[in-house]
């Protein structure tokens, strides 16, 4: 099996392996067309940032924070920084200023690199900031007194590099030492500050080998952000570690053209984007009139499928040329998916795969393999990785759910600076990651919810939020929903469920065009398939109440709902 010792043997080992390749595809400033560039340069850029900031910028073990759009600036800048620079911060370019301000400083960064969309904000926040803090803007075209131009530190350092330093070049890679903090994106809590080092994100690109096949010739569109590192990890780093081109998404309001332009033939993406894509099929098939003929001849291109005879691509070509002819493979993470979409996506002629991670585990846990695909479930434990079920906090005796706890090369190192926390998640050579699950028969991994977001109820049973979403998610009037429990007004000692639902606007325009009924009758046709819903479910899970919310919910840059901000809302109203 093929290993990798660091992050350098991409640039060192893989870059000239594949030299003539294309790795990125990237549109220029003004959005005219895709410019290639190939792995040799790659290694050419890396190595002479690098150079530059340890020779000029004496950033040698110091903090390096990198914020903005998708862009390969963005890679060259991590890559740089973990190959022999210091430690790399990648920072959500969604944050307001006063939250990047906050992460600078807990990170203790010695440097900040920046797209010039995030010039403002970081002016704004220079006078809170260390008086010796370097700053470099990534679209700047030369530097100045108040910040550096990438692309002149680049040109710079190769200078260094063609009169022969080879200082950094030269610098020996330590797999076990702190080189990356990313701070997880708080769904439920403040964020932490998570620490990994070369072992940790080389395990992960070795789990993903094993996976799937390496895919040398596929092309990748980017859509996700860099920071996540559901994103960096299994598109950058093992997609650059594989030779594969990497195409950057213009932004989302892009991804349609995008996907025309590029034809890619992967995407990695989250359920919210998964049920964008599928909700426009929906709509061009509806708009043919032939639904129904269509539903029957999806059920026997599927049924055929299985034993080897595959025409779902050639019956369902224009659905393909949507997505630019070539999609095949799509990959989703970061929240569960419905298995209905699954096996919707999967009738279409894609290959669908789910993957189960976390920030802490850098992050694959767990993934369905190419040629084990079970709907609904996240797979098995990928390769170097132990999952059990801790049922130690399961208040009921007939559940086979339970905490999951992982062990293997992909944990993090701990919290930064928080002892506390990090005895809590690493007891005995194990992480417990905070979410609940259990394995099916087969040995498939199923995850039920966030221990955090568990409604337990007087008499010790376990409501799990997401569970009850997924159903309420299918009526069409509703966008979004969030469960929750809450004090039962009759009963001070027992909870309710409680569920707060966003509507779908676009699908009550189209349904009702000007004739749109009033928010109560909105509420009750709601109410009725909930009920519906409830009468599916076991009594206690019953949800009791329906809640509309008028604006949208606060969400993560993955696009999960941050409950506890949402949750801290309504104390507020109600204090």
């Amino acid at each position: 099996m093929e290993e990798m010792n660091s992050l350098k043997d991409i640039i060192n080992i893989k870059c000239d392996m594949y030299k003539d390749r294309v790795a990125f595809l990237e549109k220029d400033s003004k959005h005219t067309e895709f410019q290639e560039i190939t792995y040799a340069k790659v290694k050419d850029d890396v190595n002479s940032l690098g150079t530059i900031m340890l020779e000029k910028l004496n950033l040698k073990d110091k903090r390096v924070a990198v914020i903005g759009e998708n862009s390969y600036r963005w890679y060259m800048t991590y890559m740089a920084v973990v190959c022999g620079v210091g430690i790399i911060v990648p920072l959500d370019k969604e944050l307001p200023a006063n939250e990047i301000l906050n992460l600078l400083k807990r990170s203790e960064a010695n440097c900040i690199v920046y797209s010039s969309r995030k010039k403002e904000l970081i002016d704004e926040i220079r006078k809170d900031l260390p008086k010796d803090m370097v700053y470099i803007d990534m679209n700047k075209d030369e530097s100045d007194d108040m910040s550096y131009s990438l692309d002149e530190l680049v040109v710079e350092g190769k200078e260094l590099l063609d009169t022969g330093n080879t200082k950094y070049i030269d610098i020996e890679i330590d797999r076990e030492e702190f080189k990356i903090l990313l701070f997880t994106s708080g769904t439920t809590a403040t964020s932490k500050g998570v620490m990994l080092n070369h072992r940790n994100l080389c395990a992960n690109t070795v789990a993903c080998y094993c996976l799937v096949p390496k895919m040398h010739d596929y092309t990748y569109l980017s859509v996700l952000p860099m920071h996540h590192t559901y994103e960096f990890s299994l598109v950058y780093i093992y997609g650059t570690s594989c030779g594969s081109r990497i195409a950057i998404c213009e932004g989302l309001k892009y991804i349609a053209k995008n996907l025309k332009e590029i034809k890619p033939d992967c995407l990695f993406a989250v359920p919210a984007l998964i049920e964008n894509i599928n909700k426009k099929i929906e709509k061009a098939i509806k708009e043919t009139g032939k639904e129904n003929m269509i539903k029957k001849v999806s059920k026997v291109t599927t049924g055929l499928s299985k034993i080897g005879i595959d025409f779902r691509r050639q019956v369902f070509k224009k659905v393909h040329e949507t997505f630019g002819g070539n999609l095949r493979h799509i990959f989703c993470g970061a929240a569960p998916v419905d298995k209905e979409l699954i096996r919707k996506m999967e009738s279409y002629g894609f290959y669908f795969y789910q993957g189960y991670g976390i920030t802490e585990a850098s992050p694959l846990i767990a993934g369905t393999a190419f040629d084990n695909r079970v709907a609904g479930t996240v797979g098995k434990p990928v390769h170097g990785v132990e999952i059990r079920i801790d049922l130690s906090e399961n208040t009921d005796e007939n559940s086979n759910v339970g905490e999951i706890i992982v062990k293997g090369d992909n944990i993090m190192m701990g919290y930064y600076k928080d002892e506390e926390n990090t005895k809590k998640a690493l007891r005995k050579g194990w992480f417990y990651t905070g979410d609940v699950g259990y394995f099916d028969p087969q040995g498939n991994l199923i995850i039920s919810g966030r221990s955090k977001n568990v409604i337990v109820t007087s008499n010790g049973k376990n409501i799990f939020p997401e569970e009850i979403e997924f159903e309420i998610n299918k009526i069409p009037l509703v966008e979004e929903s969030m469960v929750y429990g809450k004090k039962d007004p009759k009963n001070k000692n027992e909870l309710i469920v409680v569920a707060k639902v966003t509507l779908d606007e676009e699908y009550i325009t189209e349904k009702y065009g000007d004739n749109r009924p009033s928010d109560e009758a909105i509420h009750k046709e709601i109410w009725e398939a909930v009920k519906a819903i409830n009468r599916t479910m076991v009594p206690y899970k019953a949800v009791k109440e329906v809640e509309i919310k008028k604006d949208a919910f606060v969400k993560t840059t993955t696009m999960k709902i941050k409950r506890y901000v949402e949750l801290s809302k309504d104390n507020e109203k109600n204090k």
